[in-house]
């Protein structure tokens, strides 16, 4: 049984990114920012894509690809791109999202969700784990992990969406 259990929870990171073929309509949510502020996303559609990072302190990889998420939010916020990185950090380890965030200059908005309920809503169950959803709010894509290179396909998928936005 501890086998089976091992292989189940191997099969679920290693699985690559999965897409929303039918386009689903996102799940509205509000989350407390770290600055005790409310963010809502239905209050942020409509001007462009929205890319969401679920991401947590303790995860590397997590925090290897958030230097690029930042390229991404200077770049292209102007052009209508809303970027959320959604921490899941426990009550317990929360406190240490707001001094990361500060400590290297993030300028995106950072959001709290302590019990992963809104990863959950959005089917991710493993870190990091990136949504993109247009303009209409519809899923269009989802990722989990990340590798060296991924952001390159991150960044044209963002430009089409807001090449497409244009037209």
């Amino acid at each position: 049984m501890r086998y089976l259990t091992s292989l189940l929870i191997l099969l679920s990171i290693l699985i690559p990114s999965s897409s929303f073929a039918d386009k689903e309509a996102a799940v509205d949510f509000t989350l407390e920012d770290v600055d005790g502020g409310l963010f809502s996303l239905k209050e942020h559609l409509g001007s462009g894509p929205v890319l969401i990072d679920f991401w947590a302190t303790w995860c590397k990889p997590c925090k290897d690809a958030m230097p690029y998420l930042q390229k991404l939010h200077e770049k292209y916020s102007e052009q209508g791109l809303t970027l959320i990185a959604v921490s899941t950090d426990s009550p317990r380890s929360q406190s240490k999202v707001k001094p990361f965030i500060r400590s290297r200059h993030y300028t995106f908005k950072v959001l709290l969700d302590p019990n992963s309920e809104v990863l959950k809503q959005l089917q991710g169950r493993n870190l990091p784990f990136q949504v993109i959803i247009d303009k209409d709010g519809r899923v269009v894509e989802s990722h989990t992990g990340y590798s060296p290179g991924d952001e390159k396909i991150l960044e044209e998928k963002i430009k089409g969406m807001l090449l497409q936005d244009e037209q």
